[in-house]
């Protein structure tokens, strides 16, 4: 035998189990096949139109909601900036304010070594 008739063989081999394979499918889905088939099919179908619809709805929620926050989000950025510029300036101010208290009282500081 050559190998051609030898491949040929394991071919129809081949061949023949996929068909049998094929009959015991087809057996399988007439004994699904029947009214409760259909009615799968169609609630199937339904549940994919309101899953399609609500991931719409998610998709433009997200899409408008999470925008929205986007713009909270930076405007709080700058807040927070501005504020703690704000915080320097008056930790500066009242450096200097008990600054020229120190220098414009020197009775209390006097009084303030005495005490200790």
């Amino acid at each position: 035998m050559s190998f051609s008739t030898v491949t040929n063989f394991i071919t129809m081999l081949f061949c023949g189990a996929v068909l049998i394979q094929s009959v015991r499918l087809i057996r399988c889905l007439r004994d699904m096949k029947g009214d409760a088939f259909a009615d799968m099919v169609a609630s199937l179908d339904t549940s994919t139109i309101q899953a399609r619809a609500v991931l719409a709805d998610l998709r433009e929620t997200l899409r408008t909601d999470c925008a929205a926050n986007a713009r909270v989000i930076a405007s709080g950025a700058a807040m927070r900036e501005e504020l703690t510029v704000m915080a320097g300036i008056a930790d500066a101010v009242a450096e200097r304010i008990v600054e020229a208290v120190e220098k414009s009282n020197p009775k209390r500081e006097v009084a303030a070594e005495l005490a200790e």
